[in-house]
Parts: structure tokens; sequence; C-alpha cells
């Protein structure tokens, strides 16, 4: 199985090594051996972080993205979906309490965990705009699965692996076969 490859998460706001690492880097560019990071000031560099993913991956796809939703739900799990956009940061556009998302070696795939579960979403790509609510259509009744959904687009992983120079046997060439 492929090792997960992490995009932006926000498990960096409890990593104490990435916290310390950033105090070590700013102690020594502040000359200032007592340097503390507040936990307001964190955030806030860790919010950039995910700021600069979004510009990272502010770049066009051929086609519509799709989000295709197994959604953790007071009242138990339901499918969903939710039509994006053309662009790859689209992705960041749905968010809860806890976020990441990542590179699973063939897909984009998001974990968004709030209060009363958890959302699996998988991105893909649909042809245009009509055929994204075409496949929104049949998830909504209930029509196709994960596995149909996937049938019924492309993967978006080719385009954000070629931003961040990740290899892929599957799409090969620097994943530029699929965009």
């Amino acid at each position: 199985m492929e090792q997960k490859q992490i995009i932006w998460s926000s498990d960096y706001y409890t990593d104490e090594d990435a916290r310390e690492e950033y105090e070590k880097s700013q102690r020594e560019l502040l000359d200032d051996d007592e340097y503390y990071v507040s936990d307001h000031h964190w955030s806030q560099v860790v919010d950039g972080y995910l700021s600069d993913e979004r510009m990272n991956l502010n770049q066009s796809v051929n086609g519509i993205i799709i989000a295709f939703a197994d959604l953790g739900l007071w009242r138990g799990r339901k499918q969903g979906y939710k039509i994006l956009g053309s662009t790859i940061n689209d992705i960041f556009s749905v968010s809860e309490d806890d976020n990441e998302w990542y590179g699973d070696g063939f897909n984009i795939r998001g974990r968004l965990t709030h209060h009363d579960g958890t959302h699996y979403v998988l991105y893909r790509v649909a042809k245009d705009l009509d055929e994204a609510k075409r496949i929104a259509e049949k998830i909504y009744n209930m029509e196709i699965d994960e596995m149909g959904f996937r049938k019924r687009t492309r993967s978006l992983y080719p385009y954000v692996a070629n931003i961040y120079g990740w290899k892929n046997g599957r799409f090969n060439k620097k994943s530029k076969a699929a965009i």
C-alpha cells in the first residue's frame, strides 16, 4: 500500500517537533536564545502553511473537480458529494475542525473530522459541469457508490503529483499522463 503523501494536515497544530524546529529557526534568525512561539502565533504560522498550499495548488484542471464523501453525521454514515470547480485548491473549500488532505498514490483524499464524526472524501475530475451534475445526481439517488464514482471520473492525483514532483508508476512520467 502506498504511503500517504500529505498535502496539509491540521495535525501540524499539535506537532511539537515542528513547533520546536520553528522556534529554533526563529532563535537563530532573531539572534534571541529565549524566543518562544505563543499558541496564537503558532496557529498563524500553521494557517500560513495552508495558505501556501492553496497557492501551490492554484492550478486549473481539464474538467470539473467533484468530491465523493462518506459522511460521518450524528445520525450515522451517509453518502454525499460536492461539485467544487476547476482549480485544484478548490479541495480546501470544504473543511471541518480537524483536516487532512493527502495523496494515496492513486487519488487525492481528505479526512475531515468534526464533533459528530469524520468525513472521508475522494476528489476526482469529471469531464465537464454537465457530466459532474449527472454524476452528482447518481450519488444523491444512491445509484452509484465510490467504485461507480471512480469509473465515471479521472484521478486528480496526476495534477497534484505534477506540482509536488511525486512519482507514481501508474501514471508515469512525473504524472503527466492524465493531464
